[in-house]
């Protein structure tokens, strides 16, 4: 028999991991079917709000279909699947993966996080189990977030720095969509949040006629829920985000987990949401994976000793002709020594640059041959300007740092 740990990957770390496995009850891509959760359907384009209102159609009237408590769901399986940033999974994982083993140990759940993608944030986190365990697991792991934010916080106190863009994202599809409380405030520690991942044809249940179902969860159980108007790329998922205390969120998702089982019947596959870099949604694949591996290695810059001839020298940076729209391609490279300072503790100083630039920043794998790694950055000429700066300044503030420590 398969085992839980065999099935995810659990170090946030290595690349090389291998992708989830398709099973029956953790569904991962879009021609297979979930026998056991809300991922269970497929959906058309949303357009306007009609759609919602065609969904809403197919369900009977909620004075009777809410109706199911004397159902014994809670032992029924389902499937939940989470959208969390890198940073997220890292917490959610734990060190050697003993956070996420615990959580597996403690609430009888399959549980586990999809595989890092070079230069891509964001990531699925997969958690199967019985109605009766999955919410606490799933606030489980929400606390395992906000303790990691409330640490960073901490430690930027510490530093005089702004922990801001290490807690939150202005960029979809991880910006929120509810506004969360100041994390100066008292309410930050115990305010959680969730992102699940729904299809768009179940969204509809969730919503209920005129927006009645929604309104009850929320009120019923004094949170905070919202779906996502688009779907997620290249996907027929939709967000939908929870907020709230634990207890509340506890009996939310119980609540929400039953009427999507409850609507369990006469769906269709779905295409499931799958993270990956911005690169790959680029149209330079053609010129970019043809170069040759000689003019590869040729273009890029010898780095010396003096760390202002090195970041004053532009030879080693090489562009593509603009791509559709106003998208360039830009290379830089530094050596690899200086990589890991680049991307800061837990990647947050290559995630400031991105969010600072704007600009999609891929580093290349580790090559043990070279002494130079490659930095491929996608966006605007203004962007990858920035993002370039940013990067030759951290580079010239880590070189002066080692000299001062020499």
């Amino acid at each position: 028999m398969t085992t839980s740990e065999s099935l995810f990957d659990n170090n946030i770390n290595n690349s090389s991991v291998k992708e989830i496995p398709h099973e029956s009850s953790i569904s991962t891509s879009s021609s297979s079917t979930s026998t056991t959760g809300p991922v269970i359907s497929e959906s058309q384009s949303i357009t306007n709000s009609k759609d919602d209102n065609n969904n809403n159609n197919n369900i009977t009237d909620d004075n009777n279909s809410d109706d199911f408590d004397d159902l014994d769901l809670g032992k029924t399986l389902i499937t939940y699947r989470i959208l969390v940033s890198r940073r997220e999974a890292g917490a959610i994982i734990g060190k050697e993966g003993s956070n996420i083993s615990k959580i597996r140990d403690d609430f009888d759940v399959k549980a586990g996080v999809s595989k890092v993608i070079d230069g891509c944030i964001d990531r699925i986190l997969t958690i199967t189990g019985m109605v009766d365990n999955i919410p606490d697991a799933l606030v489980d792991i929400a606390l395992s977030v906000t303790d990691a934010n409330v640490q960073t916080i901490k430690e930027c106190d510490e530093n005089n720095t702004n922990p801001i863009r290490l807690i939150s994202y202005e960029y979809p599809p991880l910006r929120p969509l509810t506004q969360r409380p100041n994390f100066r405030s008292n309410d930050y520690k115990s305010n959680l949040f969730l992102r699940l991942l729904i299809p768009n044809s179940q969204v509809g249940t969730l919503i209920g006629k005129g927006g009645s179902r929604i309104k009850a969860i929320q009120e019923d159980n004094n949170i905070k829920m919202v779906a996502s108007k688009d779907f997620l790329d290249h996907s027929t998922e939709r967000l939908v985000e929870l907020q709230g205390t634990e207890e509340n969120l506890k009996d939310a998702i119980k609540s929400i987990s039953k009427y999507l089982l409850k609507d369990y019947q006469g769906t269709a596959p779905i295409t499931f949401y799958v993270p990956c870099s911005p690169l790959e949604n680029t149209r330079f694949n053609r010129n970019y994976n043809n170069r040759d591996n000689r003019d590869h290695r040729d273009n890029r810059n010898n780095y010396n000793n003096n760390f202002n001839n090195n970041t004053s020298n532009t030879n080693n940076i090489t562009s593509t002709d603009r791509l559709s729209g106003k998208e360039i391609i830009s290379k830089i490279s530094f050596p690899n020594e200086y990589i890991g300072a680049l991307i800061g503790k837990r990647g947050s100083r290559i995630q400031e640059i991105r969010l600072l630039s704007q600009c999609a920043v891929a580093i290349e794998n580790e090559n043990t041959d070279d002494d130079d790694r490659e930095i491929t950055l996608v966006g605007t000429k203004a962007s990858v300007d920035k993002a370039i700066d940013l990067l030759n300044m951290y580079y010239e503030k880590e070189q002066k740092r080692r000299l001062n420590d020499e």
